[in-house]
């Protein structure tokens, strides 16, 4: 059964809190206006001089703390998106999560299996499980099914093997974490592709990088916030 929040504005502001200096703006509690103003803030200090600490796109550690909602952030470098994430619906072991601007990418388990509103989007996938990802050892099938122009199915199978590359340090938004690194690697009729796990943990998934398409390359995940 699918399980709906009423609109991403209803899932974002009972999660977010309310930043100050909003006044008397019937929209100000709510968490896409936040996400915009944090958007916003990026942006301006992006055409500054000076590069921002901590990377995550511009944002801080003390801004990302006005929330206390899961969010991921998502970034796809072949088109120099960065969005922001929140969970929207869930059905079955399949969790969505939306940004702001209407783009959704669903997850099993912190593996993407599909996307909308991206262009060259997953209209769905089937693969392993994180649970054998984060084993670091073993082989699977992969498929992911696209339209092309015509909406027309293309499906593309991998083969896959996963690895264990080490522990490593990463840092999210001015915030180290020690991680395990796990990599994923898959040769198919589409070409050949690497994904990439960082585990916090256990199997909690802290940062990835997944492929959405051969043609435009991975989506890049990060955990920014895991309070819920």
């Amino acid at each position: 059964m699918i399980r709906r929040k009423a609109s991403l504005a209803a899932a974002l502001a009972g999660a977010a809190l309310v930043l100050s200096g909003c006044g008397n703006d019937p929209d100000a509690n709510t968490g896409v206006k936040i996400v915009k103003e944090v958007g916003a803030a990026m942006a301006a200090r992006a055409k500054g001089d000076a590069a921002p600490a901590g990377g995550g796109a511009g944002i801080t550690r003390a801004e990302l703390n006005q929330f206390n909602t899961p969010m991921i952030m998502a970034q796809l470098p072949a088109s120099g998106l960065t969005a922001f994430f929140v969970p929207y619906a869930t059905n079955g072991a399949v969790e969505t999560w939306a940004s702001p601007d209407n783009r959704t990418i669903s997850f099993r388990g912190g593996v993407m299996v599909a996307t909308r509103g991206f262009g060259p989007d997953i209209m769905q996938s089937s693969g392993p499980s994180i649970g054998q990802i984060a084993s670091g050892s073993g082989s699977h099938t992969r498929i992911f099914d696209y339209l092309d122009g015509a909406d027309q199915n293309i499906r593309r199978e991998y083969a896959c093997t996963v690895k264990t590359a080490g522990v490593e340090t990463i840092t999210v938004v001015d915030r180290q974490h020690t991680t395990r690194h796990v990599i994923e690697d898959c040769t198919g009729n589409g070409g050949q592709f690497r994904n990439e796990y960082w585990f916090e943990g256990g199997n909690f998934l802290r940062k990835s990088k997944q492929l959405l398409a051969q043609e435009w390359g991975y989506l890049e995940f990060q955990r920014v916030v895991d309070k819920g």
